[in-house]
């Protein structure tokens, strides 16, 4: 990542000092009420911000890009394992058919949570994080964790153009 991986830690420290000044100011009540709602909501939407940063940029992660639907993102995700299985494979000598067990179990419980949680149709971005874990001497890439950022309507604008 080198010089990306800067910018983005630089970006971080920037908004991790401003959601503490943030902070700071409301507990000092040094905000007129009258825009308080205003910047807790602010510092709320940086918090967030910075949640989805560190997430994105973690280290051993199998991300789908945001897709148009959970769906989607599952597809692209699957697509995404198998890149990084082979990878691995390769690199560190992973058992493939062992790995495909544990992305099997973990596909099938993300596509559960989807369903159950609703959001199957909305635009979706996945991002699992794993390992490479030793089990009776094989080694196989462990799924710990699965992020679903989901997206969902916000409202709808109009523009009359006639």
């Amino acid at each position: 990542m080198g010089e990306e991986g800067n910018r983005l830690g630089e970006v971080l420290e920037s908004l991790r000092g401003t959601l503490e000044r943030i902070r700071e100011v409301l507990r000092e009540g040094q905000v007129p009420e009258v825009t308080r709602s205003y910047i807790e909501h602010l510092g709320r939407s940086i918090a967030t911000t910075i949640n989805v940063l560190e997430m994105v940029a973690r280290e051993n992660t199998i991300q789908s890009p945001l897709s148009p639907s959970a769906r989607g993102a599952m597809y692209n995700l699957r697509r995404a394992f198998y890149a990084t299985l082979s990878r691995l494979v390769k690199e560190s000598g992973v058992d493939r058919e062992r790995s495909v067990e544990s992305w099997k179990a973990a596909a099938s419980k993300i596509v559960d949570f989807i369903n159950e949680a609703g959001i199957s149709e909305a635009p979706t971005k996945i991002v699992v994080t794993y390992e490479v874990a030793e089990e009776g001497g094989v080694k196989y890439l462990k799924l710990n964790r699965a992020e679903i950022l989901y997206f969902e309507l916000e409202g709808v604008k109009t523009l009359d153009l006639g």
